[in-house]
C-alpha cells in the first residue's frame, strides 16, 4: 500500500469513527439515522478492507424493511465490521428467491434474513373464518405454510453458502374466542405456537438454515409495543421504532457468531459480585451468600455464571482481595455454587487489575477482545476500559437483583454450533492448570512432555466431528495458518467431496484427561499436489510438538496417494505469528511471498518429517 492510500485510509477511517461515536454517546433512532445517511456519502471503495471485515446481508421480507438495514448496518461497524447490505424488493422474497439470475444471487451474501409476517401467508378472511374452521382445515393452513417456506428455502441452500436466518411467527396476543381460546382443540395462539414448533423440528439439525425466534423478542418487548399500527398501515412497517434494535441485536448476534467476534471467557471480581460484603471486613461468616433476598440473589447470579461454565464460556476471576481468605470462602463456603475447579485462572492479589487482566490474557492464550470483566467499581471499570478497551467491561447494575438480568443481555456469547468439546472447555482449562503445575517439577521441557502420557487420535471428519471441526475453524486465531472460516454445511460439502478434499480432526488425550478435538487440518488435492487449505490448533497444545505428529500423518497419508508435493499456504493476520515459521521449521521450502500470502512446498520424495518420541499416535 502507498503512502497516499495508507494517507486516504486514515481519513476516511478517522470520518467513521466520529460519526459512529456520536451513536455510543447517544444511540436514538435519529442518530442511527443520520450516522447511516453520513456513511452512505464516504466512497468506501477506496479503503483497502480485509475480507475477514467484511460482511454481505440480504434482506428479504414480505413487509418494509428498510429501517433495520440501518441498524445492522450501523451496528456492524460498531464492532468493526465493513457491511453491505441488499434489500430485496417489497413483499418479492419468493421471486428472489426462486429466480436463478436474481440480483439475490448476483450479490452473493454471507447472511440471509427472510422476515414474514402471518398476514402475507395466510388469505384476508383468516381471522374472521377462524372460529368457524375445523381442526382438520387449521391444520392444512398449517401444512401450506410449512411447505411454502421449506420450497424456498430448499432452492436457497441449492443456490447459495450464506448462513440463512427465517423468523418464526408472533403469536398474536389476542383472540377473537377470548378466554376460550385454550378451551378449544386448537385456538389461534395455539395455531401460530404449533406452527412455530414446526419450525423448530424442521430445522433443528440443519447447520444452515436458524429460525429466529421472533416470537420471544416480541414477548420480552411488550407485543403492543413491538408493532405501530399507524405505521404499518401507512407504509407497510412491521416492526415498531422501539422493537427495531431488539430485533437488530437478535440478528447481530448470528453476524458475530459467523464472524467469530465472540466473546470466550468472563473475569469476575468477587466482593459485592459473586457475594454481597466485603470479606476483608465482613469475613467468612458475615459475607451474604444465600439466606436473606440478597444473597439469594448471588446464589442465583453464580447459579447463571455456572451455566454459562457448562456450554465452554471460561470463568477466571480477577480481585483484590487477601488469596487465603478468598480461597477459603470458594473452597468451603457452603453456599458457593461456583468452586475452585470451575476457575480456569485466578488473579487474587492486591496487584492492579488492568495487569492482571493482561497476565490473564497470557495465561489463558486467549486474546483480550475475547474477554468481559464483571466488576461492581465504576472506577475499576473506567480503568479497564480506558486501559484495555478491546475487553468488554459490563456496566453492572447498582442491585444485585439484577446482576443476571446484566449478564442475559450480553449476545456475545453465541456461537453456531455446540460441541461436546465445548461443553467441556472449563474442565479442560482446570487440567491445564495441573500440567503447568507438573512442569514446574520437571527439570526439562522434554521430561515434562514424556511424563504426559500423550497419545494422539488423527482421523477424517465425519458427522459427529465436523460440528466441533466447524467450531475450531471459526474460533481458532493464534495457531491457524491461513484463518479461512467455512460454516458447518461448507465443510460438510468439501468433506463430500472426497476425490477433492481431505478433511483431518485431531484429538489429544493425556494422564490428566481428553482434551477432545484440539486440531483441523483441510486438504485440497489437485493431481500430483496436495494444498494444505487450513492447518490450525487449538492454543491449549501448543507447545507440545503435536503440530509435527499432525503434519507427519497427513504428509504420509499424501506419499500413500502417489502425492509428490505438499504445498502450505500462510496468510499473516494481527493473530496468527505463532504459526508464522511453522513450514520453515520442518524442511518447506518457500516458492512464493507476498503481504497477504507465503506459500511453502515440500518434496514427499526427497523429506521425511519424524513423530516425536512423547506422543503415541492411534489412526481410525
Amino acid at each position: 500500500m502507498s503512502s497516499e492510500e495508507k494517507k486516504t485510509d486514515v481519513t476516511i477511517e478517522s470520518q467513521l469513527k466520529d460519526i459512529l461515536d456520536m451513536v455510543r454517546r447517544e444511540p436514538t433512532y435519529l442518530n442511527y439515522w443520520n450516522a447511516y445517511r453520513r456513511i452512505q456519502r464516504i466512497d468506501l471503495s477506496k479503503l483497502s478492507i480485509s475480507e475477514e471485515k467484511r460482511i454481505k446481508i440480504a434482506l428479504l421480507s414480505s413487509f418494509t424493511i428498510e429501517p433495520l438495514a440501518m441498524y445492522l448496518d450501523i451496528e456492524s461497524r460498531l464492532i468493526g465490521l465493513y457491511p453491505e447490505i441488499y434489500i430485496g424488493p417489497f413483499n418479492q422474497y419468493p421471486q428472489e428467491i426462486l429466480d436463478d439470475h436474481s440480483r439475490l444471487y448476483k450479490f452473493d451474501p454471507d447472511i440471509i434474513i427472510i422476515a414474514v409476517h402471518a398476514e402475507a401467508l395466510l388469505e384476508e378472511n383468516f381471522l374472521p373464518k377462524f372460529t368457524l374452521l375445523s381442526k382438520e382445515e387449521k391444520k392444512q393452513h398449517q401444512d401450506e405454510i410449512i411447505n411454502h417456506l421449506r420450497g424456498l428455502l430448499s432452492k436457497l441452500v441449492l443456490k447459495t453458502k450464506a448462513l440463512i436466518l427465517l423468523n418464526n411467527f408472533m403469536v398474536p396476543w389476542f383472540s377473537p374466542l377470548g378466554i376460550l381460546d385454550n378451551k378449544v382443540e386448537m385456538g389461534l395462539k395455539s395455531f401460530f405456537q404449533e406452527l412455530n414448533q414446526m419450525l423448530a423440528d424442521l430445522y433443528r439439525a440443519d447447520r444452515q438454515i436458524y429460525v429466529v425466534d421472533l416470537d420471544s423478542l416480541a414477548s420480552k418487548h411488550g407485543k403492543i409495543r413491538s408493532l405501530n399500527y399507524e405505521m404499518y398501515y401507512r407504509g407497510a412497517f412491521f416492526f415498531s421504532e422501539s422493537f427495531l434494535p431488539v430485533v437488530a441485536e437478535e440478528y447481530m448476534s448470528y453476524v458475530k457468531a459467523l464472524k467469530n467476534l465472540i466473546r470466550k471467557c468472563i473475569v469476575l471480581d468477587l466482593d459485592n459480585v459473586l457475594w454481597g460484603g466485603i470479606l476483608g471486613e465482613d469475613g467468612f461468616n458475615g459475607i451474604k451468600l444465600g439466606g436473606d433476598p440478597i444473597g439469594k440473589a448471588y446464589m442465583d447470579f453464580q447459579r447463571l455464571l455456572l451455566s454459562y461454565y457448562n456450554r465452554g464460556i471460561i470463568l477466571a476471576i480477577n480481585s483484590k482481595n487477601n488469596f487465603d481468605e478468598a480461597i477459603k470462602v470458594i473452597r468451603e463456603h457452603p453456599n458457593m455454587i461456583l468452586r475452585e475447579k470451575n476457575f480456569a485462572s485466578m488473579r487474587i492479589n492486591w496487584q492492579d487489575k488492568v495487569e492482571n487482566m493482561l497476565e490473564l490474557s497470557s495465561e489463558l492464550n486467549i486474546g483480550l477482545d475475547s474477554m468481559v470483566f464483571i466488576d461492581d467499581s465504576p472506577q475499576e471499570r473506567e480503568r479497564m476500559k480506558q486501559a484495555l478497551p478491546e475487553v468488554l467491561v459490563v456496566d453492572l447494575p447498582p442491585s444485585p437483583f439484577r446482576y443476571c438480568e446484566a449478564l442475559q443481555n450480553i449476545n456475545d456469547f453465541n456461537t453456531l454450533v455446540l460441541s461436546e468439546e465445548d461443553k467441556r472447555r472449563g474442565e479442560m482449562y482446570y487440567a491445564r492448570r495441573k500440567r503447568k503445575q507438573l512442569m514446574k517439577s520437571k527439570s526439562t521441557l522434554e521430561e515434562f512432555l514424556k511424563s504426559l502420557d500423550m497419545t494422539v487420535e488423527i482421523k477424517r471428519a465425519d458427522e459427529s466431528t465436523i460440528p466441533r471441526i466447524t467450531s475450531l475453524i471459526n474460533r481458532t486465531n493464534q495457531f491457524n495458518l491461513t484463518t479461512r472460516r467455512y460454516t458447518q454445511a461448507e465443510v460438510e460439502e468439501m468433506n463430500r467431496q472426497s476425490d477433492k478434499f481431505q478433511i483431518y480432526s485431531l484429538r489429544v488425550k493425556d494422564k490428566f484427561g481428553d482434551e477432545g478435538i484440539v486440531g483441523v487440518a483441510i486438504i485440497r488435492k489437485d493431481g500430483k499436489n496436495w494444498i494444505i487449505d487450513s492447518f490450525l490448533m487449538s492454543c491449549r497444545v501448543i507447545g507440545r510438538r503435536i503440530e509435527t505428529a499432525f503434519l507427519a500423518k497427513i504428509i504420509d497419508d499424501a506419499k500413500k496417494n502417489g502425492v509428490s508435493y505438499l504445498i502450505g499456504e500462510y496468510i499473516p493476520t494481527k493473530k496468527n505469528k505463532p504459526a508464522r515459521s511453522f513450514y520453515k521449521d520442518h524442511g518447506f521450502e518457500k516458492i512464493q511471498e507476498n503481504e497477504n500470502l507465503a506459500k511453502w512446498r515440500l518434496n514427499l520424495e526427497t523429506s521425511k518429517i519424524n513423530v516425536p518420541e512423547w506422543v503415541k499416535i492411534r489412526n481410525e
